[in-house]
């Protein structure tokens, strides 16, 4: 395991997620959610938790790469778009069919998701993919 990645990519999808559902879609989303930002949550237990969250979707990026040996940036990039679209937007799309979630909450939901996965998986494959050394 490349650490190193992991930890900048695990950053980097914090950024991400804060410019996300900040600046970029935050109105948006908690329009179509009904909800406000952290609204009846403590913040600091919730951004521990998505911390958490994206170190361990970092350790699983790492992990595709090192098996893949895509350990390039635009090798990265694919592994994490094809995980971002093959796995988390397939799991967020049948939650949203059933939950009868707006489409434009998914879109934005979702679209982060992939987003930072491609830019987990550049880093961590522009960082020497999933070994030191």
């Amino acid at each position: 395991m490349n650490w190193v990645a992991i930890i900048v990519a695990t950053a980097a999808a914090l950024v991400i997620g804060f410019l996300w559902y900040g600046p970029v879609f935050g109105k948006s989303w908690m329009t179509l959610s009904g909800r406000g930002m952290g609204e009846g949550s403590s913040a600091g237990p919730l951004y521990a938790l998505t911390a958490l969250a994206a170190f361990v979707e970092a350790v699983a990026v790492n992990w595709f790469i090192n098996e893949t040996g895509w350990t390039t940036g635009a090798g990265g990039a694919l592994v994490g778009l094809y995980a971002g679209l093959g796995f988390i937007a397939t799991a967020f799309f049948s939650q949203v069919l059933f939950s009868g979630q707006p489409p434009r909450l998914y879109a934005i939901n979702a679209g982060y998701q992939v987003f930072q996965a491609v830019v987990m998986g550049a880093i961590i494959g522009f960082l020497g993919g999933g070994r030191l050394g």
